[in-house]
Protein backbone atom coordinates (compact mmCIF):
# COMPACT_ATOMS: atom_id res chain seq x y z
CA UNK A 1 0.00 0.00 0.00
CA UNK A 2 2.00 3.34 -1.25
CA UNK A 3 2.79 5.08 2.19
CA UNK A 4 0.43 8.30 1.07
CA UNK A 5 -2.45 5.67 2.28
CA UNK A 6 -0.87 6.09 5.84
CA UNK A 7 -1.80 9.47 6.39
CA UNK A 8 -5.83 9.17 4.89
CA UNK A 9 -7.62 9.19 7.85
CA UNK A 10 -11.06 8.13 6.63
CA UNK A 11 -12.30 6.70 3.21
CA UNK A 12 -15.88 6.35 2.50
CA UNK A 13 -17.14 4.36 -0.27
CA UNK A 14 -20.74 3.71 -0.87
CA UNK A 15 -23.06 2.84 -3.70
CA UNK A 16 -26.49 4.01 -2.70
CA UNK A 17 -29.03 1.13 -3.71
CA UNK A 18 -26.12 -1.35 -5.01
CA UNK A 19 -25.39 -2.08 -7.88
CA UNK A 20 -26.46 -5.34 -8.04
CA UNK A 21 -27.33 -3.01 -8.65
CA UNK A 22 -33.42 -2.98 -12.80
CA UNK A 23 -35.95 -5.51 -12.96
CA UNK A 24 -38.45 -7.35 -10.26
CA UNK A 25 -37.26 -10.25 -8.24
CA UNK A 26 -36.46 -13.10 -10.39
CA UNK A 27 -37.87 -15.44 -8.07
CA UNK A 28 -40.50 -18.22 -9.62
CA UNK A 29 -42.67 -17.24 -7.17
CA UNK A 30 -43.15 -13.47 -8.09
CA UNK A 31 -42.54 -14.19 -11.58
CA UNK A 32 -45.48 -16.71 -12.43
CA UNK A 33 -48.15 -15.75 -14.83
CA UNK A 34 -50.97 -18.16 -16.84
CA UNK A 35 -49.97 -18.73 -19.95
CA UNK A 36 -51.39 -15.73 -22.80
CA UNK A 37 -52.24 -16.43 -26.11
CA UNK A 38 -50.20 -14.58 -28.70
CA UNK A 39 -49.39 -10.74 -27.71
CA UNK A 40 -52.61 -10.95 -25.04
CA UNK A 41 -51.08 -8.93 -22.44
CA UNK A 42 -52.07 -9.66 -18.94
CA UNK A 43 -53.02 -7.19 -16.29
CA UNK A 44 -52.56 -6.79 -12.60
CA UNK A 45 -50.09 -7.59 -10.10
CA UNK A 46 -48.89 -7.93 -6.80
CA UNK A 47 -47.18 -6.29 -3.81
CA UNK A 48 -45.00 -8.14 -1.40
CA UNK A 49 -43.99 -6.44 2.13
CA UNK A 50 -41.76 -8.21 4.34
CA UNK A 51 -39.55 -7.29 7.46
CA UNK A 52 -36.68 -9.58 9.36
CA UNK A 53 -33.19 -10.26 9.84
CA UNK A 54 -30.77 -9.13 6.56
CA UNK A 55 -27.00 -10.01 7.04
CA UNK A 56 -25.21 -7.94 4.16
CA UNK A 57 -20.88 -7.85 3.59
CA UNK A 58 -19.54 -6.32 0.86
CA UNK A 59 -17.05 -3.89 -0.64
CA UNK A 60 -19.18 -0.36 -1.05
CA UNK A 61 -20.48 -0.38 2.61
CA UNK A 62 -19.68 -1.63 6.02
CA UNK A 63 -21.51 -4.67 7.44
CA UNK A 64 -24.88 -4.78 8.12
CA UNK A 65 -26.28 -7.25 10.50
CA UNK A 66 -29.98 -5.92 11.44
CA UNK A 67 -33.94 -5.66 10.74
CA UNK A 68 -34.31 -5.40 7.66
CA UNK A 69 -37.88 -3.96 5.00
CA UNK A 70 -38.65 -5.99 2.06
CA UNK A 71 -40.41 -4.89 -1.00
CA UNK A 72 -41.34 -6.21 -4.15
CA UNK A 73 -43.96 -5.88 -6.44
CA UNK A 74 -45.74 -5.05 -10.10
CA UNK A 75 -48.49 -4.03 -11.62
CA UNK A 76 -49.63 -4.11 -15.51
CA UNK A 77 -52.45 -2.02 -16.79
CA UNK A 78 -54.51 -3.35 -19.77
CA UNK A 79 -52.49 -1.07 -22.43
CA UNK A 80 -49.09 -2.90 -20.87
CA UNK A 81 -47.65 0.06 -19.20
CA UNK A 82 -46.22 -1.40 -15.94
CA UNK A 83 -44.43 -0.39 -12.64
CA UNK A 84 -42.09 -2.93 -10.77
CA UNK A 85 -40.03 -2.03 -7.36
CA UNK A 86 -37.54 -4.69 -6.05
CA UNK A 87 -35.69 -3.74 -2.37
CA UNK A 88 -34.76 -6.85 -0.93
CA UNK A 89 -34.68 -10.50 -0.77
CA UNK A 90 -34.47 -11.03 -4.93
CA UNK A 91 -31.57 -11.67 -7.21
CA UNK A 92 -32.29 -8.49 -8.51
CA UNK A 93 -32.35 -5.76 -5.96
CA UNK A 94 -32.22 -2.20 -8.04
CA UNK A 95 -35.64 0.07 -7.26
CA UNK A 96 -38.36 1.17 -8.96
CA UNK A 97 -38.72 0.84 -13.03
CA UNK A 98 -41.25 1.48 -15.59
CA UNK A 99 -41.84 -0.74 -18.88
CA UNK A 100 -44.22 -1.69 -21.56
CA UNK A 101 -45.07 -5.04 -22.26
CA UNK A 102 -44.96 -4.93 -26.38
CA UNK A 103 -45.62 -8.18 -27.44
CA UNK A 104 -46.48 -11.93 -25.60
CA UNK A 105 -46.05 -15.30 -26.44
CA UNK A 106 -47.32 -18.53 -24.72
CA UNK A 107 -43.82 -19.00 -22.79
CA UNK A 108 -42.48 -15.13 -23.60
CA UNK A 109 -43.50 -11.78 -21.98
CA UNK A 110 -41.12 -9.03 -24.18
CA UNK A 111 -40.75 -5.51 -22.88
CA UNK A 112 -39.35 -2.01 -23.36
CA UNK A 113 -37.88 -1.34 -19.46
CA UNK A 114 -36.17 1.25 -17.80
CA UNK A 115 -32.66 -0.26 -16.07
CA UNK A 116 -30.41 0.78 -13.24
CA UNK A 117 -26.81 -0.43 -14.66
CA UNK A 118 -25.39 1.09 -11.67
CA UNK A 119 -26.03 2.80 -8.42
CA UNK A 120 -24.62 5.97 -6.33
CA UNK A 121 -20.82 6.07 -5.69
CA UNK A 122 -19.76 8.61 -2.91
CA UNK A 123 -16.02 9.06 -2.26
CA UNK A 124 -15.01 10.96 0.91
CA UNK A 125 -11.36 11.99 1.25
CA UNK A 126 -10.21 13.40 4.96
CA UNK A 127 -5.93 13.66 5.93
CA UNK A 128 -4.46 16.36 7.90
CA UNK A 129 -4.60 18.48 4.69
CA UNK A 130 -7.50 17.77 2.85
CA UNK A 131 -11.64 17.18 2.77
CA UNK A 132 -12.64 16.70 -0.38
CA UNK A 133 -15.67 14.48 -1.86
CA UNK A 134 -16.43 13.11 -4.98
CA UNK A 135 -20.05 11.95 -6.62
CA UNK A 136 -21.04 9.62 -9.53
CA UNK A 137 -24.39 9.89 -10.30
CA UNK A 138 -26.71 6.52 -10.39
CA UNK A 139 -27.15 5.20 -14.58
CA UNK A 140 -30.82 4.85 -15.35
CA UNK A 141 -30.65 3.36 -19.01
CA UNK A 142 -33.52 2.00 -21.40
CA UNK A 143 -33.38 -1.56 -22.96
CA UNK A 144 -35.40 -4.73 -24.55
CA UNK A 145 -36.37 -7.55 -21.87
CA UNK A 146 -37.26 -10.96 -22.74
CA UNK A 147 -38.71 -12.98 -20.51
CA UNK A 148 -39.44 -16.58 -20.84
CA UNK A 149 -41.64 -18.99 -18.62
CA UNK A 150 -41.26 -22.86 -19.20
CA UNK A 151 -42.79 -25.00 -16.47
CA UNK A 152 -41.16 -23.91 -13.32
CA UNK A 153 -38.01 -22.28 -15.18
CA UNK A 154 -37.45 -18.88 -15.77
CA UNK A 155 -34.88 -17.41 -18.36
CA UNK A 156 -34.26 -13.66 -18.87
CA UNK A 157 -32.99 -11.64 -20.70
CA UNK A 158 -31.97 -7.93 -20.74
CA UNK A 159 -29.97 -5.40 -23.12
CA UNK A 160 -29.99 -1.85 -22.28
CA UNK A 161 -27.50 0.55 -24.67
CA UNK A 162 -29.64 4.12 -23.69
CA UNK A 163 -28.20 5.88 -21.05
CA UNK A 164 -29.79 8.53 -18.95
CA UNK A 165 -26.71 9.65 -17.13
CA UNK A 166 -25.27 13.13 -18.70
CA UNK A 167 -21.89 12.79 -17.16
CA UNK A 168 -20.55 10.08 -20.02
CA UNK A 169 -21.71 9.04 -23.51
CA UNK A 170 -23.19 5.72 -24.30
CA UNK A 171 -22.36 2.27 -22.55
CA UNK A 172 -23.89 -1.33 -22.74
CA UNK A 173 -25.66 -2.62 -19.85
CA UNK A 174 -26.95 -6.58 -19.97
CA UNK A 175 -27.95 -9.45 -18.03
CA UNK A 176 -28.92 -12.92 -18.42
CA UNK A 177 -30.76 -15.18 -15.69
CA UNK A 178 -31.79 -18.87 -14.82
CA UNK A 179 -34.13 -19.93 -12.06
CA UNK A 180 -35.52 -22.75 -11.48
CA UNK A 181 -38.37 -23.61 -8.26
CA UNK A 182 -39.01 -27.01 -6.78
CA UNK A 183 -42.29 -28.04 -4.67
CA UNK A 184 -41.48 -29.99 -1.88
CA UNK A 185 -44.48 -30.15 0.53
CA UNK A 186 -45.35 -26.77 1.61
CA UNK A 187 -41.87 -25.51 0.78
CA UNK A 188 -41.04 -23.80 -2.31
CA UNK A 189 -37.53 -23.95 -3.07
CA UNK A 190 -35.26 -22.25 -5.57
CA UNK A 191 -32.41 -21.68 -7.13
CA UNK A 192 -31.27 -19.09 -9.60
CA UNK A 193 -28.19 -17.70 -11.27
CA UNK A 194 -26.97 -14.55 -13.36
CA UNK A 195 -23.99 -12.46 -15.47
CA UNK A 196 -24.65 -8.88 -14.87
CA UNK A 197 -22.32 -6.93 -17.89
CA UNK A 198 -21.70 -3.24 -17.64
CA UNK A 199 -19.32 -2.07 -20.95
CA UNK A 200 -16.30 -0.27 -20.31
CA UNK A 201 -17.90 3.71 -19.93
CA UNK A 202 -19.52 2.58 -17.09
CA UNK A 203 -17.60 1.41 -14.86
CA UNK A 204 -14.93 4.06 -16.09
CA UNK A 205 -17.28 6.42 -14.99
CA UNK A 206 -17.36 4.86 -11.88
CA UNK A 207 -13.82 3.29 -10.46
CA UNK A 208 -11.11 4.82 -12.96
CA UNK A 209 -9.38 7.19 -10.66
CA UNK A 210 -9.37 11.05 -10.79
CA UNK A 211 -7.05 13.46 -10.55
CA UNK A 212 -7.66 14.20 -7.15
CA UNK A 213 -7.45 10.41 -6.29
CA UNK A 214 -3.86 10.35 -7.85
CA UNK A 215 -2.99 13.53 -5.98
CA UNK A 216 -3.74 11.73 -2.74
CA UNK A 217 -1.82 8.63 -3.73
CA UNK A 218 -4.14 6.40 -5.55
CA UNK A 219 -2.33 4.15 -8.21
CA UNK A 220 -3.55 5.36 -11.82
CA UNK A 221 -6.34 3.42 -12.75
CA UNK A 222 -8.51 2.96 -16.09
CA UNK A 223 -11.47 0.27 -15.69
CA UNK A 224 -12.65 -1.73 -18.54
CA UNK A 225 -15.89 -3.45 -19.13
CA UNK A 226 -16.58 -6.01 -16.46
CA UNK A 227 -18.97 -8.97 -15.95
CA UNK A 228 -20.71 -9.80 -12.06
CA UNK A 229 -20.90 -13.42 -11.21
CA UNK A 230 -24.08 -14.23 -8.82
CA UNK A 231 -25.69 -17.04 -7.67
CA UNK A 232 -28.95 -17.34 -5.10
CA UNK A 233 -30.97 -20.24 -2.95
CA UNK A 234 -34.11 -19.35 -1.47
CA UNK A 235 -37.26 -20.81 0.14
CA UNK A 236 -40.42 -19.93 1.20
CA UNK A 237 -43.18 -21.78 3.39
CA UNK A 238 -46.68 -20.39 3.67
CA UNK A 239 -47.77 -19.66 7.02
CA UNK A 240 -51.40 -18.38 6.14
CA UNK A 241 -53.40 -17.74 2.95
CA UNK A 242 -51.09 -14.34 2.77
CA UNK A 243 -47.99 -14.63 5.41
CA UNK A 244 -44.38 -16.07 3.90
CA UNK A 245 -41.90 -17.04 5.94
CA UNK A 246 -38.73 -16.78 3.60
CA UNK A 247 -35.14 -17.17 3.46
CA UNK A 248 -32.41 -16.79 0.94
CA UNK A 249 -28.88 -16.67 0.55
CA UNK A 250 -27.19 -14.30 -2.37
CA UNK A 251 -23.18 -14.24 -3.33
CA UNK A 252 -21.72 -12.35 -5.79
CA UNK A 253 -18.67 -12.50 -7.43
CA UNK A 254 -17.55 -9.03 -8.16
CA UNK A 255 -15.89 -8.60 -11.54
CA UNK A 256 -12.03 -8.30 -11.58
CA UNK A 257 -12.53 -4.63 -13.34
CA UNK A 258 -14.26 -3.63 -10.62
CA UNK A 259 -12.26 -5.14 -7.89
CA UNK A 260 -9.05 -4.54 -9.26
CA UNK A 261 -9.74 -0.23 -9.41
CA UNK A 262 -7.12 1.28 -7.11
CA UNK A 263 -10.34 2.85 -5.29
CA UNK A 264 -11.85 -1.01 -4.45
CA UNK A 265 -8.10 -2.28 -3.81
CA UNK A 266 -8.05 0.44 -0.68
CA UNK A 267 -11.74 -0.49 -0.12
CA UNK A 268 -10.46 -4.27 0.89
CA UNK A 269 -8.71 -2.43 3.96
CA UNK A 270 -11.23 -1.28 5.52
CA UNK A 271 -12.76 -2.92 8.24
CA UNK A 272 -15.93 -5.42 7.52
CA UNK A 273 -15.41 -4.81 4.57
CA UNK A 274 -14.97 -8.06 1.07
CA UNK A 275 -14.39 -7.70 -2.25
CA UNK A 276 -17.19 -9.55 -3.20
CA UNK A 277 -20.57 -9.60 -1.92
CA UNK A 278 -22.80 -11.89 0.72
CA UNK A 279 -25.66 -11.81 1.48
CA UNK A 280 -28.44 -13.66 3.94
CA UNK A 281 -31.77 -12.78 4.95
CA UNK A 282 -35.07 -14.37 7.19
CA UNK A 283 -38.08 -12.85 6.83
CA UNK A 284 -42.11 -12.65 7.12
CA UNK A 285 -43.61 -11.22 4.13
CA UNK A 286 -47.36 -10.30 3.55
CA UNK A 287 -48.44 -10.60 -0.24
CA UNK A 288 -51.40 -8.07 -0.66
Amino acid sequence: MPKLFLHVAFLALCIISTNIQANEGFSANDHAQSSTSANEKPHGGYLKVGYGYKYEKGPYEDKTSNGSLFVSGRYQTELGLFIEASYGANELDQGTNIGYNFYNTENWNFDVITTRAHGHNKYVFITDKVNEKEERDSTQMLGLRASGFINDAIVQFTVSPISFNRDYDSGIYSSLWLGRSYQIKNWEVYFSGGLEYRSKEILDYYYSTSELMEQLGFRPYKAGAGTDVIGQVGASYPISEDVLFETYFRYTNVSDSISDSSIMQFAKYIPDRDPDITEFGLLLSYVF
